[in-house]
C-alpha cells in the first residue's frame, strides 16, 4: 500500500496544480491555492521525504508510511469537502463591475493604498495588541493598489511600490513568507483580470520558483550574518550573501532542494505529534482549542493569562519535540486535531477548518453584493489562514479580528463604492464622455 499511498498523494497535488494553471483564466483560483499548499506540506513533501535516506531528511517522520497516509489522505479529503461545501460566486466575480466601482474612486483608492504603506512602515514601533489591528489596516494597501491594477494596467506603480516594498522588508529582516505569498497573490489577480496565454502564466510560475529557490538559498546564511554574527541588516549584506549564493550549483543543488523540501514538509510535525500522542495517550479534547478561542476573542485585561501568539507551550508539550524562543513553529491543523481526539480529530478539525474558509468566502461574496470591489477583501482576511504551518490560534485570531476590522471598514466605505448610488452614476456618467 505504502506506493499506492504515496502515488495518490502526489497525484492529488498534481491534479490542483493543473487545475490552477488552466482555469486561473476563468476564475479566481484562490481556494485551488490554498489546497495546493495544504498538499504540498501534508502529501506530496511528505511523500518525497518517505523515500530518501534518513541521512538526507533533517526532520524525520516518526511513523510508518502507511500509518501517516491513512490519516492525512482522508483528512485532506475532509479539508476539500469543508472548503467546498457552500457553493459561492466570489471566486467568479465580474471585475468590469470593480473597475467602474474602483474607477469613480481612484483618488480615494490612492489614498488609502498610501496609508497602508504607512501604516506598514511604522508599524513596528506599535507595540502589544493594538499593533495586530495596525497590521490588519496595513493590508489594505495590497487592497487599494490590485484595485488601482485591475482598472488601469498604467496603474502597474502602485502594486510595484507595495510588492518592492515588502521584498525589501523581507530581505532585510529574513522573514520572506509574507512577501512570497503576496507576490503570488497578485500573480493569480493579475491571471484572472488579464487572462494571459499559458505560456505566459508558465513563464510567471517559473519566476516564482526561481525567486523561492534564490530565498531558501540565502536565507540562513543571511541570518547567521544578521541575527548572530556582526553584519547589519542592509541590501548591502542581502547583496554580498546573495552573490556567493546564486549560482545554478546554488540554486538547483541538492542542498538547496532538500532544504526547501524540509521547510515545505508540515507533515513531521503533525507525524511527530501522532507519534508523541500515541505514547503519552494525553488526548486533550476540546482544551486547546478553548485556549485558541480565548486567545483570540477575548482582551488580555478580561484573559490575563492567555496565550500569545507564537507561545511554544503547546508545541512543545504536543509535538514530541521542544524548540527555543527564537524558533517560530507551529503544530498545524492535522496536528491538533489530533491532539484532540486522535484520527477523528484530524478528519473533524480540517472539515471544520473548510467549512470556516467556506463562510468566509461567502461572508466576502455578501459584501461583493454592496460593491464588488469588496471581494478583494478576500485577500487580507486569508492570507494566514492558507498558510499550513500556520497555528490555529493564529488563523482564528486573524480571522475573528479581520472580520471585525473588515466588515467596519466595508459600513464604513459602502456608499463610496455602491455603484447604484446616485454620486457614483454621476461620476461614472462624468468618466465616460471624457473618454
Amino acid at each position: 500500500m505504502q506506493d499506492t499511498y504515496q502515488s495518490i498523494a502526489v497525484g492529488i497535488t498534481i491534479i490542483l496544480l493543473i487545475e490552477i494553471i488552466i482555469n486561473s483564466n476563468k476564475r479566481f483560483v484562490f481556494r485551488e491555492w490554498a489546497l495546493f499548499l495544504y498538499a504540498l506540506n501534508y502529501l506530496t513533501a511528505p511523500a518525497i521525504t518517505y523515500n530518501l535516506p534518513p541521512s538526507e531528511i533533517k526532520y524525520g517522520m516518526k511513523i510508518v508510511t502507511d500509518q501517516y497516509f491513512e490519516l492525512a489522505i482522508p483528512g485532506f479529503i475532509f479539508l476539500i469537502i469543508g472548503m467546498s461545501i457552500l457553493k459561492t460566486k466570489v471566486f467568479t466575480s465580474d471585475f468590469t463591475k470593480v473597475n467602474a466601482s474602483s474607477m469613480v474612486n481612484e483618488r480615494l483608492l490612492k489614498n488609502v493604498t498610501i496609508f497602508g504603506i504607512l501604516f506598514n512602515l511604522f508599524s513596528s514601533i506599535v507595540s502589544g495588541e493594538l499593533s495586530f489591528f495596525i497590521y490588519l489596516l496595513s493590508l489594505v494597501r495590497f487592497v487599494g493598489a490590485f484595485a488601482l491594477f485591475s482598472m488601469n494596467a498604467r496603474n502597474w506603480f502602485w502594486v510595484f511600490l507595495v510588492l518592492i516594498i515588502e521584498l525589501m522588508k523581507a530581505l532585510l529582516i529574513g522573514m520572506y513568507h509574507d512577501a512570497i505569498m503576496w507576490i503570488v497573490f497578485f500573480a493569480l489577480f493579475y491571471v484572472y483580470t488579464n487572462k494571459p496565454r499559458l505560456q505566459i502564466k508558465l513563464t510567471g510560475a517559473l519566476i516564482i520558483i526561481i525567486i523561492v529557490l534564490f530565498v531558501q538559498a540565502i536565507k540562513v546564511s543571511y541570518r547567521d550574518e544578521v541575527w548572530t554574527g556582526d553584519k547589519e541588516a542592509s541590501l548591502e549584506t542581502v547583496y554580498d550573501v546573495g552573490s556567493t549564493k546564486t549560482g545554478s550549483d546554488q540554486l538547483i543543488g541538492s542542498e538547496n532542494l532538500l532544504t526547501t523540501l524540509n521547510r515545505g514538509n508540515q507533515a513531521w510535525i503533525f507525524a511527530s505529534t501522532v507519534d508523541n500522542m500515541d505514547r503519552n495517550k494525553n488526548f486533550q479534547g476540546m482544551t486547546n482549542v478553548n485556549k485558541y478561542l480565548e486567545a483570540a476573542l477575548l482582551p488580555r485585561f478580561l484573559a490575563p493569562n492567555k496565550i500569545q501568539s507564537g507561545d511554544k507551550e503547546i508545541f512543545n508539550e504536543f509535538s514530541g519535540h521542544t524548540i527555543n524562543e527564537n524558533t517560530s513553529m507551529g503544530l498545524g491543523i492535522f496536528a491538533d486535531g489530533y491532539v484532540a481526539y486522535g484520527a477523528t480529530g484530524v478528519y473533524i478539525f480540517a472539515f471544520a477548518l473548510g467549512l470556516i474558509f467556506s463562510l468566509t468566502f461567502k461572508l466576502v461574496e455578501r459584501w461583493t453584493k454592496v460593491s464588488p470591489f469588496y471581494v478583494l477583501l478576500l485577500l487580507p482576511l486569508l492570507n494566514y489562514a492558507v498558510r499550513p504551518d500556520c497555528e490555529l490560534q493564529t488563523t482564528i485570531n486573524h480571522l475573528f479580528k479581520g472580520i471585525l476590522l473588515f466588515g467596519f471598514l466595508v459600513y464604513l466605505t459602502r456608499k463610496r463604492f455602491s455603484m447604484d448610488s446616485a454620486e457614483n452614476q454621476r461620476k461614472l456618467s462624468h468618466l465616460n464622455l471624457m473618454k
